[in-house]
C-alpha cells in the first residue's frame, strides 16, 4: 500500500507578475521581520542546502537543455511532514535529504511553522500562501491521532478522510489545490485509486510585483543567447538602483518585490561566457550563494532582462529524492511507524 505526494507549487504567477509588472507601486504597504524560535539557524542552513542538492539532483535527471523551474520549499515542508511520520532507517534516509544533520524534529517543526504562519503576511504588498492538507482513506488504515496532531498543530494543515475509491475523490483534492493556488493549478489528478492510503499536499501561492518596476515603452526586441543558436525575444531595460555584487565567477543582482524588505529574486549571470548554463548552474551552491549575498553593495545598474513565461513540471520525484538518499521510502523496506500502526514494509510513498 502507497501514500503519495502530488507536491504542487504555483511559482508562475511570481515570474509572470514580476517580468510583466510595469507600473510602481507607490501605495502604503507593511512589512513585518520573520520572529523566529530557537534552533532556527540550522534549520535553515539545512534547508538551503537541500535547496541547491535538490536543485542539482533535477538538473542530473533531467539533463536536456531547456528551463528548469523548482520550489525547494514546497518539497522541503512536504518532506518535513513525511518525516514526522516515519521511523527507523526511514526516517534517518529523510534526515539525510533534509540535510538536518543533527538537527531536531521539533526545531524543524518550529521553523515550518514559523514561516507558515508568518510568511503570508510578511509584505502587505505580496500575496502568499502556504497551504498543506492530508487526505486519508475512509473506512481503511487510520493514522495515527499524534501525527494529525502534528499536521495539523505545526503545519496549520488540514486533515480529513476520503473515499479514494470514488470517482469525485480526485476532484475533490483538485478543488482544494485550486482554491489554495488562486486557480493556476487546476487538475493535478486525474484519479485515484482504491489501495491508496494517503495523500499528502503542500501548495504554494506566490503573487508580486517587483519594488522597481520596468517601463513598458522601454522593452525592445533582442537577442538570447541558447545552446544550439540564438533567438530574438523582447528585452525590459531599465536604469535602477539596487544591490549587486561583482563576483569573479559571476554577477549577483537583487531585484526586491513588494515593500522591497521581505522578498526578492536574485539573477546570476555567469562571468564566462563560453561556460554552459547548466555547468554553471550545478556549480552554484549555499557557500557560493551566502559568500555572494554578504557583499552585496547598493549602486546604480542598466539591467536588460528578458521577458518570459515559463512552467515546469516533474511527473515523478521518486528518482530525484532517491539519488540524495531516501530509496528505501519507496520500497518494500520502507517503515512509516509513526504514521501509522503498522508493521515495517506495509506502507510506501
Amino acid at each position: 500500500m502507497r501514500f503519495r505526494i502530488p507536491n504542487t507549487v504555483c511559482l508562475l504567477s511570481l515570474l509572470v507578475l514580476g517580468f510583466l509588472s510595469c507600473k510602481k507601486d507607490n501605495s502604503p504597504g507593511v512589512t513585518r521581520p520573520l520572529d523566529l524560535p530557537p534552533g532556527s539557524d540550522a534549520v535553515i542552513s539545512a534547508s538551503n542546502q537541500f535547496a541547491f542538492k535538490f536543485f542539482n539532483t533535477v538538473l542530473q535527471k533531467d539533463p536536456a537543455l531547456n528551463n528548469k523551474l523548482v520550489s525547494p520549499l514546497s518539497v522541503y515542508t512536504a518532506l518535513s511532514m513525511v518525516y514526522n511520520g516515519a521511523a527507523n532507517a526511514t526516517r534517518d534516509s529523510i534526515a539525510k535529504v533534509l540535510q538536518l544533520n543533527g538537527v531536531s524534529i521539533d526545531d524543524l517543526n518550529a521553523l515550518n511553522k514559523a514561516l507558515i504562519r508568518q510568511m503570508p503576511t510578511e509584505d502587505s504588498k505580496v500575496t502568499m500562501d502556504i497551504a498543506n492538507s492530508i487526505w486519508y482513506s475512509a473506512g481503511g488504515l487510520t493514522p495515527i491521532p499524534t501525527f494529525l496532531n502534528t499536521i495539523r498543530n505545526d503545519y496549520d494543515g488540514q486533515t480529513q478522510s476520503l473515499d479514494f475509491g470514488s470517482p469525485s475523490a480526485a476532484s475533490t483534492i483538485n478543488s482544494w489545490i485550486a482554491q489554495k493556488t488562486n486557480n493556476k493549478i487546476k487538475d493535478m489528478l486525474d484519479n485515484t485509486d482504491p489501495s491508496d492510503v494517503m495523500y499528502l499536499v503542500n501548495a504554494i501561492y506566490f503573487n508580486g510585483a517587483w519594488k522597481y518596476a520596468f517601463k513598458s515603452d522601454d522593452t525592445h526586441p533582442g537577442t538570447f543567447y541558447r545552446p544550439g543558436g540564438t533567438v530574438s525575444v523582447p528585452y525590459m531595460s531599465g536604469k535602477m538602483t539596487v544591490r549587486v555584487d561583482y563576483d569573479p565567477s559571476f554577477t549577483l543582482v537583487e531585484l526586491p518585490y513588494g515593500g522591497g524588505k521581505s522578498y526578492d529574486m536574485y539573477l546570476a549571470l555567469p562571468s564566462d561566457k563560453d561556460q554552459s548554463i547548466a555547468d554553471f548552474a550545478a556549480s552554484l551552491n549555499e557557500s557560493r550563494l551566502t559568500g555572494a549575498l554578504s557583499k552585496l553593495d547598493t549602486m546604480g545598474v542598466q539591467i536588460y532582462l528578458p521577458k518570459w513565461e515559463y512552467a515546469y513540471s516533474i511527473d515523478d520525484m521518486k528518482p530525484n529524492l532517491g539519488a540524495m538518499g531516501m530509496n528505501i521510502a519507496f520500497g518494500y523496506d520502507a517503515d512509516f511507524a509513526n504514521m501509522y500502526s503498522v508493521p515495517p514494509g506495509t506502507l510506501s510513498i
